[in-house]
């Protein structure tokens, strides 16, 4: 006996037609399955209540408004500095050093000038704040009082529905006992 050699046969691979017939058959799968890992996503996110939401958000906007100062100020500051620098330069009757020493004074004044109204912003951006959050606290404390009453007399109302619905529910079977038992009488009667 003499041993062949088999050779597996070689698969056919698919043909250029059969493959963009293919591209197209799972186009709808490739462009869904983005949309079905984000929405599977999302629905593990711990989203934040009313409540933190509307803190975050203040402090937020509170801590960008504080920024925007603080930098609108120290450009305030770099300009005037910048401009005593030039009006110190241009003037040919003092000295460069005279001219240096008062536009440090001045760049000094400035600067000292723009931290106290930081200062005074961060203040009454923290005072805004504090107000901000009290609002939202009694804001949400309404909201669930008011919650809290619609609860009791929906459960009132509710109850009142039950007690009818079982009484009507005893009457309809008290009726249909009696029907009963006149219609067993007038069959006990037939036989």
């Amino acid at each position: 006996m003499s041993e062949e050699k088999k050779t597996p046969a070689k698969k056919q691979e698919p043909g250029k037609g059969a493959k963009i017939l293919n591209w197209f058959k799972t186009l709808p799968q490739r462009i869904a399955k983005p949309f079905r890992n984000m929405y599977y996503e999302l629905k593990k996110v711990t989203w934040p209540t009313k409540h933190r939401l509307v803190t975050y958000s203040v402090i937020v906007l509170v801590f960008m408004l504080f920024m925007s100062v603080v930098i609108g100020l120290l450009d305030m500051g770099a300009s005037a500095g910048v401009r005593s620098l030039i009006a110190a330069t241009s003037n040919s009757g003092t000295s460069t050093a005279a001219a240096v020493e008062e536009t440090a004074e001045q760049a000094a004044e400035t600067a000292e000038t723009a931290a106290e109204e930081a200062a005074q912003a961060a203040d009454t951006a923290a005072e805004e704040t504090a107000e901000a959050v009290e609002q939202a606290a009694e804001t949400v404390e309404n909201a669930a009082e008011e919650a809290a009453e619609t609860v009791k007399e929906t459960a009132e109302q509710a109850a009142e529905t039950v007690q009818e619905t079982a009484e009507q529910a005893a009457e309809t079977v008290e009726k249909t006992a009696e029907e009963a038992a006149e219609t067993v009488e007038k069959t006990g009667e037939g036989n």
